[in-house]
Parts: structure tokens; sequence; C-alpha cells
């Protein structure tokens, strides 16, 4: 036999002894840390169980969440068709209704759908401060959703109606500056040379309306900023 045949065979049968001795010393490890294993080992089941917990209850919170908005929106749409005191009176209860799932489902979509029911709900029973408070809520209640900029426009709206041109313009900046790609973006910033217009700030209407341009959007919204552009300057109100 060869010195490289003698080594193959050393080796080889070294093979069991050192999986012994392993085999030991996992077991020595084991015994010595056993108290730590389990600590670690039951903190990873329970890990695995609470999130299996936690889909299964934002599953189920998710499934009542749009069981009560579809609730509350089925009585906002019977609502409209009411008149003189029984629309008053159910008014008031469809306000309580659309509180009590904005509460209860906080970040969730029903939560802003049920704000901007109770939006309208309260402009159309001429509480402007009221509604806009709840466009606001909307808006707040989850800002990444698309509700969010329809919220604050129709808070400005609300804004302006009862006279506070500043906070109609503040809400409108924020649709600009935090949703520059929401639908309907281009009236939002036209909206905003129309209120610096309408209160004589021919300088900052020029530039709303130029900022709205130079989106290089074909819209209806371009078309009007234009036209104001070329009034205010034939009128010698704007450079």
């Amino acid at each position: 036999m060869s010195s490289k045949e003698i080594g193959a065979t050393s080796a080889t049968q070294a093979a069991p002894k050192d999986e012994v001795k392993f085999a030991e010393r996992l077991g020595d490890f084991i015994r010595a840390n056993r108290v730590a294993l389990v600590v670690v080992g039951s903190l990873l089941l329970a890990a695995v169980i609470g999130l299996g917990v936690y889909s299964v209850v934002s599953s189920d919170r998710l499934q009542k969440s749009t069981v009560a908005l579809e609730a509350l929106e089925a009585g906002f749409a019977d609502w409209n068709a009411l008149e003189g005191e029984a629309r008053t009176a159910k008014g008031g209860e469809l306000v309580a209704e659309a509180d009590a799932v904005a509460a209860k489902y906080g970040k969730l979509y029903a939560a802003g759908r049920a704000s901007m029911i109770k939006a309208e709900l309260l402009f159309a029973m001429k509480d402007l401060p009221g509604s806009e408070k709840a466009y606001l809520a909307a808006a707040a209640s989850n800002p990444g959703s698309h509700l969010a900029p329809v919220a604050l426009a129709n808070a400005a709206s609300v804004a302006e109606d009862r006279g506070d041109n500043e906070a109609a313009l503040s809400y409108l900046a924020r649709v600009e500056a935090e949703y520059p790609s929401a639908p309907g973006i281009g009236r939002v910033t036209l909206s905003i040379g129309r209120i610096y217009e309408n209160t004589k700030r021919y300088g900052e209407a020029m530039e709303a309306y130029t900022r709205l341009i130079a989106t290089g959007a074909e819209s209806d919204w371009t078309k009007i900023a234009h036209a104001r552009i070329i009034l205010l300057k034939s009128q010698g109100l704007a450079d």
C-alpha cells in the first residue's frame, strides 16, 4: 500500500471520530444554553403566531370597515332624496354615524371617506366651518389616499365661500406641493391664480398662471391661464 493510500485510509477512518466529537460538542452547547435556546425559539414562535393573528385581525377590520362605509353611503344616498324636516333630522343622524366610522377605523380608507361624507352633509346644512374641518380631517386620516388632494381642494373651496382667501390659498398650495401628479392639479393651480387675481394681487396671479402653462399640459385649465395672462396684460395690470 502506498503512502497516499495509507493517508487516504487514515483520513477516512478519522472522519467518523470527528463527527462524534462535533456531535458531543453540539450536545454540550445545547445543554449549556438550553434556556437561551428555548427563549429564542419561543420568541420566534410568538413572532410567527403574532404575524398570523395580525393578518387575520387586519383582514377582519378591513371587512368590517367596508360594511360600515357601505351602510353610511347608502344612508347618504337616501338622505339626498329627502326634503324639509326629514332631511334635517336624518342629516344629523348621518353626521353622528360618519363620526363613529371615522373614529373607529382611524387610518383606513373608510375613515377618510366617512369624513368626506360628513363634510358634504355639513356643507349642505350650511355649516361651512364644520364642513371645512371635516375635509381637513379626511385629508389627514390617510394622506397617501387619492382622497387627500380632493379633500384639501374642497376645503379650499369652502374656505373661499366663507371669505377666508388665505386659508383657501394655503390648502391649494399644499395640494400643489404634496400632490403634484394628482388628477386635476391644473385646476388647483388655476384656482390659485384666480384667487390672487380676485384679490388684486396680479403679480402673484401671473406667477400661478405662468407656472401652469410651464407644465406643458394641454388642458382647458392651461387655455384659461393663457387667456387670463393676455387679459391682464391688455389691461395693464401685469407686465
